[in-house]
């Protein structure tokens, strides 16, 4: 495990890329009514989104709109959204050991940003909760139809359970386009992708309502060009060593072995997720430390020890989470959670009582990180970030489950990192017409 860990690290830190804003060309328009035209940051989201960041212009600050401020998000060439009341289906589920016992729905109406894939005598939405994707289909005069990927567990003949699907989506298109032959043809053969419901939903529109106003699609421009993003770089700071002796029975039992700050130096990478609201967070850094061992001898009939103070070189790789948390200005706040391993090398011996002696890579140690992991807190402003984050260690011979889970020594971190590379979400804007 720990070396897939430092394997992997540097694979992260191959595709420097992008900062967490995008912006790019559109319009929002207010639930007043008012339309601001100017640049929208580009989440690439599959979730409804929880917020928006608008600019007037690129040297303009940003602003933060809620869903429920807007009625409607709109990319030049791009994704359209619309803040709409859609019953959902809660009771949707893919995963197997979340699966309900038996049919069940759960209908609630949940106001939101969704997709708007169609629009037209017929509309289709599209929106997704906890990775189940929802598509809503609205005629005039007429409520929603809700389709969405559902699976159950069914209890057989020999009591034994088995997984079945639910998502009955055919009959329940071929039953609301019941005045539609066309659509219902569509609806028999129509696979359950936003493609083949869209198909349906364009047979209605296009054979069923001749003297509706023409439909209008973004199926285009519907799938996010990139669902994931890798962002990386350099990172320096400061660390102050909180070590202490953890052998009981010496004199210098307690003694402060590294009680100073050291710099440190590294990479960093986060693989952003598709919201841009958290990240697979990875880092690789080098330091210094100082510590103290033991060696123990026996001396006629007695077993005595000699103190080796030395200095040694320290690798520590991370990999955890990082949450964002959006302020004006394209800024954000960061919360991280980490695991760490680390490995000593290349000691250098600064005083022993017991004359000349060499350490062996055994006899090297900087403590085991406790079972809590690290917390951070940082600033970001586009390329640079700003952190504080600490981590408790366990001494060598550390005993007893409260030691193991706290430890009973620390280390706090002050770090600057710098971003690396270009943008590979703005690299893909490309003009598109509808």
């Amino acid at each position: 495990m720990k070396l897939r860990l430092l394997f992997a690290l540097p694979a992260l830190l191959a595709a420097f890329s992008s900062p967490a804003q995008t912006f790019e060309p559109g319009l929002l328009v207010r639930s007043t009514g008012d339309t601001l035209r100017g640049e929208i940051e580009n989440g690439f989201w599959v979730e409804a989104p929880e917020f928006i960041r608008f600019r007037p212009t690129p040297d303009s600050p940003s602003q933060l709109f809620q869903p429920r401020q807007l009625r409607a998000v709109s990319f030049t060439g791009g994704r359209y959204f619309r803040y709409e009341a859609l019953p959902i289906n809660h009771a949707a589920e893919v995963q197997l050991s979340r699966l309900p016992h038996g049919y069940t729905t759960d209908m609630r109406t949940d106001s939101l940003l969704a997709e708007v894939l169609l629009e037209g005598p017929a509309r289709l939405f599209r929106t997704s909760y906890e990775g189940i994707t929802h598509y809503l289909i609205r005629r005039a005069d007429q409520p929603y139809l809700e389709l969405s990927e559902r699976k159950y567990l069914r209890t057989t003949a020999t009591g034994s359970r088995e997984v079945v699907n639910g998502n009955n989506y055919q009959s329940q298109l071929e039953l609301y386009f019941g005045d539609c032959p066309a659509a219902r043809m569509a609806a028999a053969k129509a696979p359950f992708t936003m493609q083949g419901v869209a198909a349906v939903v364009q047979a209605y529109n296009q054979m069923c309502a001749p003297t509706a106003p023409l439909s209008r699609s973004w199926l285009a421009q519907a799938t996010p060009r990139r669902r994931l993003a890798l962002q990386g770089g350099l990172l320096a700071g400061l660390r102050y060593n909180n070590f202490r002796n953890g052998y009981a029975t010496l004199p210098e039992t307690m003694a402060c072995t590294d009680c100073q700050p050291r710099p440190f130096a590294g990479l960093y990478a986060d693989l952003l997720q598709p919201g841009r609201t958290s990240a697979l967070y990875g880092e690789l850094s080098l330091s210094r430390f100082s510590n103290q061992n033991y060696e123990y001898y026996q001396l006629n009939s007695y077993i005595s020890y000699y103190v080796v103070d030395y200095n040694a070189w320290l690798m520590s790789a991370r990999l955890g989470l990082r949450f964002f948390f959006p302020l004006p200005h394209e800024r954000q706040w960061l919360l991280s959670l980490a695991y760490e391993l680390n490995r000593s090398f290349a000691p250098t011996i600064t005083s022993s009582t017991g004359g000349s002696v060499a350490l062996t890579s055994d006899q090297l140690g900087f403590g085991l990180p406790s079972l809590l992991p690290s917390l951070g807190l940082g600033w970001r402003a586009r390329r640079c970030t700003l952190s504080l984050d600490g981590q408790f260690y366990i001494n060598r011979n550390g005993e007893g489950a409260l030691t193991r889970l706290v430890g009973t020594n620390f280390v706090a971190r002050a770090s600057v990192a710098y971003r690396l590379g270009r943008n590979p979400d703005a690299a893909r804007l490309a003009p598109t017409t509808r």
